[in-house]
């Protein structure tokens, strides 16, 4: 649409012209007619509206007013300002008087009054009230005989009012009455106006005819002024700017391009040229603006300037028409066409670069949202062209970072950065910029370049630190890990960094480290960056610590790793400080720290470990009992029962059965040396069956503090297995010797083929034979007279055969220390009875055939008693030399435990006391002389077993002295260890 604020403006000033002649005055200058202004004021003020001068000296008043607006309205145009000069007041003023004349006085001619007054609506803003007074003129322009001139203008203004309100068609048919008028002054605007009708009507052909014919006409393009009607070559050469926006909206033929040419003045012919080549092309008429821009440079008297603008723009057209690689040639010439053309006006030069920069930040323009090669092509050859134009250079790169051609945008960036021709500060920049195209690019040889080149040519000490960083993490992306890690590690302790990338640094010094699995550098560099960086002592020791945790697992999970090597490993463990650490590194340091322990033998750490591990809290009571039952365990391994028992004592696991938990910590509480009696009964109370329940039980009745007792009730359960009931109340009577109390139980029918029962008996007949023996041995025969030697002799008879029934009923018990006894009895007394009668004195009074027959009598009668006499110590003999109850009876004693061996004792004592030889004699001898073990070797014994837990033959040793004199549990509980460490596993 066609400018407004120009039509406004040339109503002002046709206005005032036609005011000017119609007050019939001359122009008055500011100083004048501020003087006349005041004036008429105090003229008015002094009369009355009666008075007949008053109507025209009030209009006069208005006119003035009305004048001086328009002057300041000009007045505040050229200063760019609104209502800064007065206008608005005075036109106030104006509009006031115009309206009271109006309503109070009756006028048959006031036309002039109504068009001021429109006219000043207009300038006002107020235009439906101008619009309502220019048709009241047009309507009473006959009955009130208005001037003609004024009709015209009313239906011009009307028309441009009803223009600027969009009313096209409205506004055209009052400039065609208007122009009906051939005295209508500016009839060329108000021509120009009617084809801008047609124009925004879509009439474009007889917009086109209109400025045509206009244009044809040059004697029309005038402006009305105080001097009269004048040719207006500002006009002129809006109206072809006009025709050239009109051609352009319609398909542009040769002939048009001719008349364009024709009709332009020629003294803005070749501004008009390139302005219609530019409209052409703007609204995309690629081929008519070549052909125009070449008709442009046929024009005679172009400059440089002008050619190199004309030669830009046609690049651009080409470039525009598709001919891309013509339009970067054509620019190319240019620039080399200017860099071979000598300058000898500076500003001259200075536009022509603004002229080539106009062409590629246009391009850039039209090509923003889409740059393409073209474009960054244009900016390079801009860029060799004019080297010094920072701008454009950075603008050049940023196109090639937008298009990721990161090589070209490096290659800019660095002519930059190598020039002194820049400040320091610009090729930092530059510097900067090039890291971030290389950086962008991904390409990590572009980097690696970037990053060095910016350290050979920055002064800046920080963002070096940033790019020393850069570099150590491309190294670190390439997976040279070595290298990264020294360079990460020495960042680090440059306190010219910033601490948040020094962390980064340590940090992926670490992790570098952790990849290539120096777990020794990674701890190192973490405890050292646990002092350099304070604020995250923690992280790093935790991470300090998670590496040994990597490197002890590894240590303990391969099978080469030596001895030496796990005892290293915990060495370095245990002197690790864990006293920021997690709760969860807590549990794997103490859970590696026993397994290590474990391994190489280190109790005590294992111990400390396991027990770590039970108190912390973040350890689930599964796995606290878990623990527990592993500690328990290692106790027990070591014979530590007591331990072993408090540990057991706390696993609350439902895994195990009541009655297998209580009796296990009943056995543990047994070989403690504690009351395990409550955990047996409750064990068995729990339902605990088996040859385990009866074990119990003969320990209920061995703990008990009335065992015989204990034994009686026990005894209907413990019969189920006679062996154990038979020993059980052996050791029962070696404590009490309660014969009478435990009658009842050796009279049980399991226990009648048993030993105890056999025990019980002969003890009896051992009594016997010790009251026996003594009375026969002190026997004598009393040869004081016949009578009393046959009353001796009589008496010495009857207790051999008393012995004889002795030996019968040793016989009878089976029992071969009864039979020797007995046999020793026989023997000796049989022959001391044999040897007494020898010994009798003759009778008196025996005549010596009397006394030979006496002998006789005498060695008659003592023969059988000789004879058995050498019988039984026959019988001794052999049993002495091979009686397989007497090996046997001594290997028993032997290896009896002390509370039977006592029982024993007596037994044995008997049988070192009688007399006789042979092997047998010497194995029972051999038994009673055997060497007793202390109580120090039984605890020498446990300590080898308690430090070497898996030794076959310490664990043996131990069990025979456990055997002779330990626990009655113990040769039981060794053997089970025996037997575990021969099927190949552990406890």
């Amino acid at each position: 649409m066609k400018n407004l604020r120009r039509i406004t403006l040339l109503s002002v000033v046709l206005v005032g012209a036609l005011n000017v002649r119609l007050a019939n005055a001359e122009k008055m200058n500011a100083g004048t007619q501020d003087l006349v202004i005041q004036k008429m004021e105090r003229v008015l003020s002094a009369i009355g509206k009666e008075d007949p001068s008053w109507v025209p000296t009030q209009q006069r008043l208005a006119d003035l007013l009305a004048e001086r607006a328009r002057d300041r309205f000009m007045l505040e145009v050229e200063a760019n300002c609104d209502g800064c000069k007065g206008s608005k007041a005075d036109r106030q003023k104006a509009i006031g008087i115009y309206e009271d004349l109006l309503r109070q006085v009756s006028l048959n001619e006031h036309g002039p009054i109504l068009f001021q007054l429109a006219h000043l609506y207009e300038m006002a803003g107020q235009n439906d009230n101008a619009i309502r007074l220019f048709e009241q003129i047009i309507k009473e322009a006959k009955a009130k005989k208005i001037n003609p001139a004024i009709v015209s203008r009313s239906h011009a203004s009307l028309g441009d009012l009803l223009f600027q309100k969009n009313k096209f068609r409205d506004a055209r048919y009052h400039y065609v009455i208007a122009l009906k008028d051939d005295k209508l002054e500016n009839r060329a605007l108000v021509t120009y106006n009617m084809a801008w009708c047609d124009f925004n009507e879509d009439k474009l052909s007889s917009a086109i005819t209109i400025l045509e014919t206009l244009l044809k006409n040059k004697h029309l393009i005038t402006r009305d002024t105080e001097e009269g009607s004048k040719y207006d070559p500002v006009f002129h050469a809006d109206i072809m700017r006009d025709l050239a926006t009109f051609y352009s909206r319609k398909n542009i033929n040769d002939r048009e391009i001719a008349q364009f040419e024709t009709l332009a003045p020629a003294q803005n012919r070749k501004e008009l040229l390139f302005h219609f080549a530019g409209e052409a092309d703007r609204l995309g008429q690629k081929q008519a603006a070549h052909k125009i821009l070449n008709r442009y440079l046929e024009q005679p008297d172009l400059t440089k300037s002008e050619r190199l603008s004309a030669f830009v723009r046609m690049a651009q057209v080409n470039y525009d028409r598709g001919q891309t690689t013509q339009s970067t040639q054509d620019f190319a010439k240019a620039a080399a066409a200017f860099k071979n053309t000598d300058c000898d006006d500076e500003s001259k030069c200075e536009e022509l670069q603004k002229t080539m920069k106009r062409y590629v930040t246009e391009l850039h323009r039209l090509k923003k949202l889409n740059p393409d090669q073209d474009l960054l092509n244009a900016y390079v050859i801009y860029n060799k062209t004019f080297p010094t134009d920072i701008e454009m250079a950075n603008r050049g790169s940023q196109i090639a970072m937008d298009m990721k051609k990161y090589p070209l945008a490096i290659q800019i960036y660095r002519s930059i950065s190598e020039s002194r021709k820049f400040s320091a500060k610009e090729r930092e920049e530059a510097l900067n910029n090039e890291v971030s195209a290389a950086e962008k690019s991904q390409d990590l040889n572009l980097r690696r370049e970037a990053y060095l080149h910016y350290l050979k040519y920055s002064d800046n000490d920080a963002k070096s630190f940033e790019v020393r960083y850069q570099l150590a993490y491309l190294s670190y992306q390439q997976k040279q890990l070595k290298e990264a890690a020294v360079a990460f590690n020495d960042l680090t302790e440059d306190k010219k960094g910033s601490a948040d990338l020094r962390k980064k640094a340590a940090d992926l010094s670490l992790d570098s480290a952790a990849q290539l699995k120096n777990e020794e550098t990674l701890q190192k560099w973490a405890w050292d960056y646990a002092k350099i960086f304070p604020a995250h002592r923690a992280e790093f020791e935790a991470l300090a610590r998670k590496s040994l945790m990597n490197e002890v697992a590894s240590v303990a999970n391969n099978p080469k790793s030596s001895s030496s090597d796990m005892k290293k490993a915990l060495k370095k463990v245990m002197s690790t400080d864990v006293a920021t650490a997690k709760p969860t590194e807590k549990v794997l340091f103490y859970t590696n720290a026993s397994v290590l322990a474990q391994k190489t033998g280190e109790d005590s750490i294992y111990v400390q470990s396991v027990l770590a591990l039970i108190a912390m809290n973040e350890v689930s009571d599964l796995k606290k009992d878990e623990l527990r039952e592993q500690l328990a365990a290692h106790y027990e391994k070591h014979l530590d029962f007591k331990n072993a028992y408090r540990m057991a004592s706390q696993v609350r696991s439902s895994k195990v059965s009541e009655k297998d938990r209580e009796f296990r910590l009943g056995t543990l509480a047994d070989l403690a040396e504690m009351n395990p009696e409550r955990h047996y009964k409750a064990a068995l109370k729990a339902g605990l069956k088996g040859e385990r329940s009866l074990i119990m039980r003969s320990r209920l009745v061995l703990l008990s503090s009335n065992p015989v007792k204990e034994l009686k009730a026990q005894a209907p359960e413990l019969k189920q297995k006679p062996d154990l009931l038979n020993e059980t109340a052996l050791l029962v009577y070696a404590r009490t010797m309660d014969k009478s109390g435990l009658k009842s139980v050796f009279e049980m029918k399991e226990l009648r083929r048993k030993s105890a029962a056999q025990f019980f008996q002969k003890q009896d007949f051992y009594n016997k034979v010790a009251i026996f023996h003594p009375k026969i041995a002190s026997h004598q025969l009393n040869g004081k007279n016949d009578r009393t030697v046959q009353k001796s002799i009589q008496e010495r008879m009857s207790l051999t055969a008393k012995a004889d029934g002795l030996l019968k009923e040793s016989l009878a018990l089976k029992d071969i220390t009864a039979q020797l006894i007995t046999l020793n009895i026989v023997a000796s007394e049989n022959e001391r009875l044999v040897k007494d009668l020898a010994s009798l004195p003759m009778p008196k009074g025996l005549s010596p055939a009397e006394q030979r027959q006496y002998v006789d009598l005498l060695k008659g009668r003592s023969k059988p008693y000789l004879l058995k006499a050498r019988t039984a110590k026959q019988k001794m003999d052999e049993l002495w030399a091979q009686s397989p109850a007497l090996g046997q009876l001594a290997s028993e004693y032997k290896n009896a435990r002390p509370e039977i061996q006592k029982l024993l004792l007596r037994e044995m004592q008997i049988l070192e006391d009688l007399p006789g030889r042979g092997r047998m004699k010497t194995a029972v001898s051999d038994a009673l002389g055997s060497s007793s073990f202390s109580s120090r070797d039984l605890v020498s014994a446990r300590k080898s077993v308690s430090e070497n837990p898996s030794n076959v033959r310490d664990l043996e040793n131990l069990k025979y002295l456990e055997t002779k004199m330990g626990h009655p549990l113990m040769p039981s509980y060794l053997e089970a260890r025996l037997n575990q460490i021969q099927r190949g596993k552990s406890l």
